[in-house]
């Protein structure tokens, strides 16, 4: 029988469940309380002036709308919002009670981005690290376990070590081409052009800049389908004429002003970065060559540079180049620049390095994991001077004899197990949490995006370490019925002789690391015995 209910129910009718109190198994109630804010805090503060300027805002309040900002990949505005609508939300960032106004008007993310460095960020993560149950656990483990005093030397050391990779952290402009970088530096000029006017306003006739016939002549060339490299050049050439003829009209008029520029710092800034694009551009076109060095590739955001990446999928991308180290599952960016870079290098693997150091001053690192670019011989002699082993592709032509193949091959393995981590990093931080789309407009305030989306990334690896405890402690037992039964599925029945307690915990790494059904199989010769004359099901 079909129950027929009102289209809309009134406010008042509406049953409210926040009546009883928010739910204490909320994942946002969890995170808050495990964030240890007060140490945050100090992180945040440690850069503001505490007796000039206006009263700033709740480091907690600013800290977690970040959290939420870049957790969601929402806008400034959207975040706002969502804080506004969620009581969840609203304890998370450190209010008392709901409330129905705004927290803070969304044009303040700008001025917290330009407060907040990518060392800020780094910082906030290491302590995260510091207060990492799980962590504790593996340390226990290795403790647990000790040192095997056969253990085959010539495997990689990878105790003690990190990951180390470089990406890009691509900016969401339109894809630039010469020909449309021009247009927009001409346009752009045709407005100061008529700001020092207004301003100057002689007897004279305003400068002629032909602005309707260059447009329809960029029109008309953008339409045409077969486009070579001499039409590409010509059509160039056209429209710097017009922009050349444009950057005369705007230092005559600034020669007419007298007392101060009637430009604010947007125009300022646009007038010194379409001389240096008309520079590059023409210099590209009389030398005939298709770069130059600190190539400006957008307008607005004069400080992205292409980098050429040789992937597949673009070998060109426009953003900050960084390089991260993944340290116990935390990542770090330990060297970034705007500017096309050799990851490889002695100076950037010495940063890597160094900013271990900086973290664990009583931890001596071991080893360092890294792909063919950071096995060079500069890097290498880097790496020896601090004694520390390089896992990756050895140098010199393979090997012939039989047992070192399979020593190199196991090697190889290895390697790619652990080279996963920093892979995975990459990819979490992309699709994950819009590395591969940073919005900010500003060099600083780009850095502090790229800075923060690390940050939640290993606050998201913090909040498995909690769960970690919170597990071991409930679903153990399951656990351990769970791992007989998948063992006894693929070898038989398995008789335990390992340390029971122990297994649980490296099991429940393993989940938090994304490779349970490795674990299980790799490690079964070392806590199981498996009757192999059993048959299956028997």
């Amino acid at each position: 029988m079909i129950k027929h209910s009102p289209d809309q129910l009134e406010i008042s009718d509406f049953m409210d469940p926040y009546l009883g109190g928010l739910n204490p198994n909320n994942r946002w109630i969890i995170m808050a309380k495990e964030i240890p804010w007060s140490q945050l805090k100090r992180i945040y503060e440690r850069n503001m002036s505490f007796d000039k300027g206006a009263r700033p805002k709740p480091a907690r309040l600013v800290i977690g709308a970040l959290i939420i900002k870049h957790k969601y990949k929402l806008s400034d505005r959207e975040t706002i919002e969502q804080i506004k609508e969620s009581p969840y939300l609203q304890y998370f960032v450190g209010l008392h009670k709901f409330q129905h106004d705004q927290v803070f008007d969304s044009s303040l993310f700008p001025t917290i981005r330009k407060r907040l460095t990518i060392k800020d960020f780094n910082d906030l993560s290491h302590l995260l690290q510091s207060h990492d149950v799980s962590i504790d656990e593996q340390s226990e483990l290795r403790d647990e376990k000790g040192v095997e005093s056969d253990t085959n030397s010539n495997k990689p050391e990878i105790e003690n070590s990190i990951s180390v990779d470089a990406t890009v952290a691509v900016q969401e402009i339109p894809y630039p081409t010469d020909l449309d970088l021009i247009n927009k530096a001409r346009i752009e000029s045709e407005k100061i052009i008529d700001i020092l006017w207004e301003f100057v306003k002689t007897d004279s006739k305003k400068p002629r800049s032909y602005r309707q016939k260059a447009q329809k002549e960029f029109l008309a060339l953008t339409r045409k389908k077969k486009k070579g490299a001499d039409f590409w050049r010509a059509a160039n050439r056209k429209q710097l004429q017009y922009l050349h003829r444009n950057i005369g009209h705007i230092h005559r008029l600034l020669d007419q002003i007298k007392v101060g520029i009637p430009l604010n710092k947007r125009f300022l800034k646009l007038l010194y970065v379409i001389q240096e694009v008309y520079r590059q551009q023409m210099e590209m076109i009389e030398e005939k060559k298709n770069t130059v060095g600190f190539r400006i590739v957008n307008l607005y955001q004069p400080h992205i540079r292409p980098i050429i990446r040789g992937k597949s999928g673009a070998n060109v991308e426009f953003g900050a180049k960084i390089s991260i180290s993944i340290d116990q599952g935390y990542s770090y960016i330990d060297h970034h620049d705007f500017e096309a870079y050799y990851e490889g290098e002695e100076e950037i693997v010495k940063k890597h390095i160094e900013a271990h150091k900086l973290r664990h001053p009583h931890t001596k690192l071991n080893g360092i994991v890294g792909d063919k670019i950071y096995g060079n011989r500069n890097a290498r002699e880097v790496y020896d001077q601090n004694d520390i082993t390089f896992v990756g592709s050895p140098l010199g032509a393979p090997p012939k004899d039989p047992e070192k193949i399979k020593e190199r091959e196991e090697n190889k393995v290895i390697h790619q197990k652990l080279r996963s981590h920093v892979e995975g990093k990459f990819g979490q931080t992309k699709r994950g949490y819009g590395l591969n789309n940073i919005k900010a407009r500003r060099s600083d305030t780009t850095n502090s995006w790229i800075g923060a989306i690390f940050f939640i990334a290993n606050l998201e690896r913090f909040m498995k370490g909690i769960f970690f405890d919170l597990f071991f402690n409930i679903y153990k037992y399951d656990l351990w019925a769970l791992v007989t039964s998948i063992i006894e599925a693929g070898i038989g029945q398995p008789n335990f002789k390992g340390n029971k307690e122990t297994f649980f915990k490296q099991t429940l790494i393993s989940v938090i690391r994304g490779s349970f059904p490795i674990l299980v199989l790799g490690l079964r010769n070392e806590y199981f015995t498996v009757n192999c004359d059993r048959p299956r099901g028997a």
